[in-house]
């Protein structure tokens, strides 16, 4: 499971209803749209290492994750994968041809910045806030996105990872661009006076109360 990452977005409601859906809902997808299709909800694996083998998919940069990919690639046989594993595989080749991405999580990763759309949502156009998690990180493109849409507008954005006081802090986006930031550091990089302040913060973000051995 991944590290769940709080956001909480705040600009004028007419901003805001730029990232919720039809059905009232926060979807990134109303601002970057995926254009494949992908009908299913998980994503096989020997399905997609074939569609990795034959549309010549590079191996990862690490060389530990390079090798694994390598090893699962030469056991990639796309006459061997069942009647739905071949249909996602061909389908992951229509939406790499049309999209340069194999699926809608391959899309999001490159595209949203986080893997997933929003989850745990808390939308309150009247208070001008959206608030709701991403998987791993804060989805950074979505908002600059966003800000781009809404020029004129300066948005602020405090965000905070379950892993409290690391992966957390306040962004001010303006036309698209970052305007200013101010964030916590790597763990082992702060003071601890800096380590208080932002276990602080992500507590505050995440609305829970500090646990015993925090204080």
């Amino acid at each position: 499971m991944p590290n769940w990452v709080t956001n909480k977005v705040s600009a004028p409601k007419e901003v805001l209803q730029s990232l919720i859906n039809a059905e009232g809902r926060i979807d990134f997808n109303t601002l970057i749209t995926f254009a494949g299709s992908f009908p299913w909800n998980g994503i096989d694996s020997a399905a997609e290492q074939c569609a990795e083998v034959i549309s010549g998919q590079p191996l990862n940069e690490h060389p530990l994750i390079a090798s694994l990919q390598q090893s699962n690639r030469q056991g990639a046989n796309a006459l061997k994968l069942n009647d739905e594993q071949f249909e996602q595989f061909v389908q992951m080749l229509r939406n790499k041809r049309l999209t340069g991405h194999f699926h809608n999580m391959d899309f999001a990763n490159a595209n949203w910045g986080t893997k997933w759309n929003a989850c745990d949502q808390d939308p309150d156009l009247e208070a001008g806030t959206l608030k709701f998690d991403t998987a791993w990180s804060c989805p950074e493109p979505v908002l600059k996105a966003l800000s781009a849409k809404h020029p004129e507008v300066e948005i602020c954005v405090v965000y905070a990872d379950e892993d409290i006081g690391s992966n957390c802090g306040t962004l001010k986006l303006k036309a698209g661009e970052f305007v200013s930031r101010d964030e916590s550091q790597g763990w082992n990089k702060m003071s601890k006076a800096e380590q208080e302040k932002w276990q602080a913060f992500a507590y505050e973000v995440k609305g829970w109360e500090p646990e015993p051995d925090d204080d």
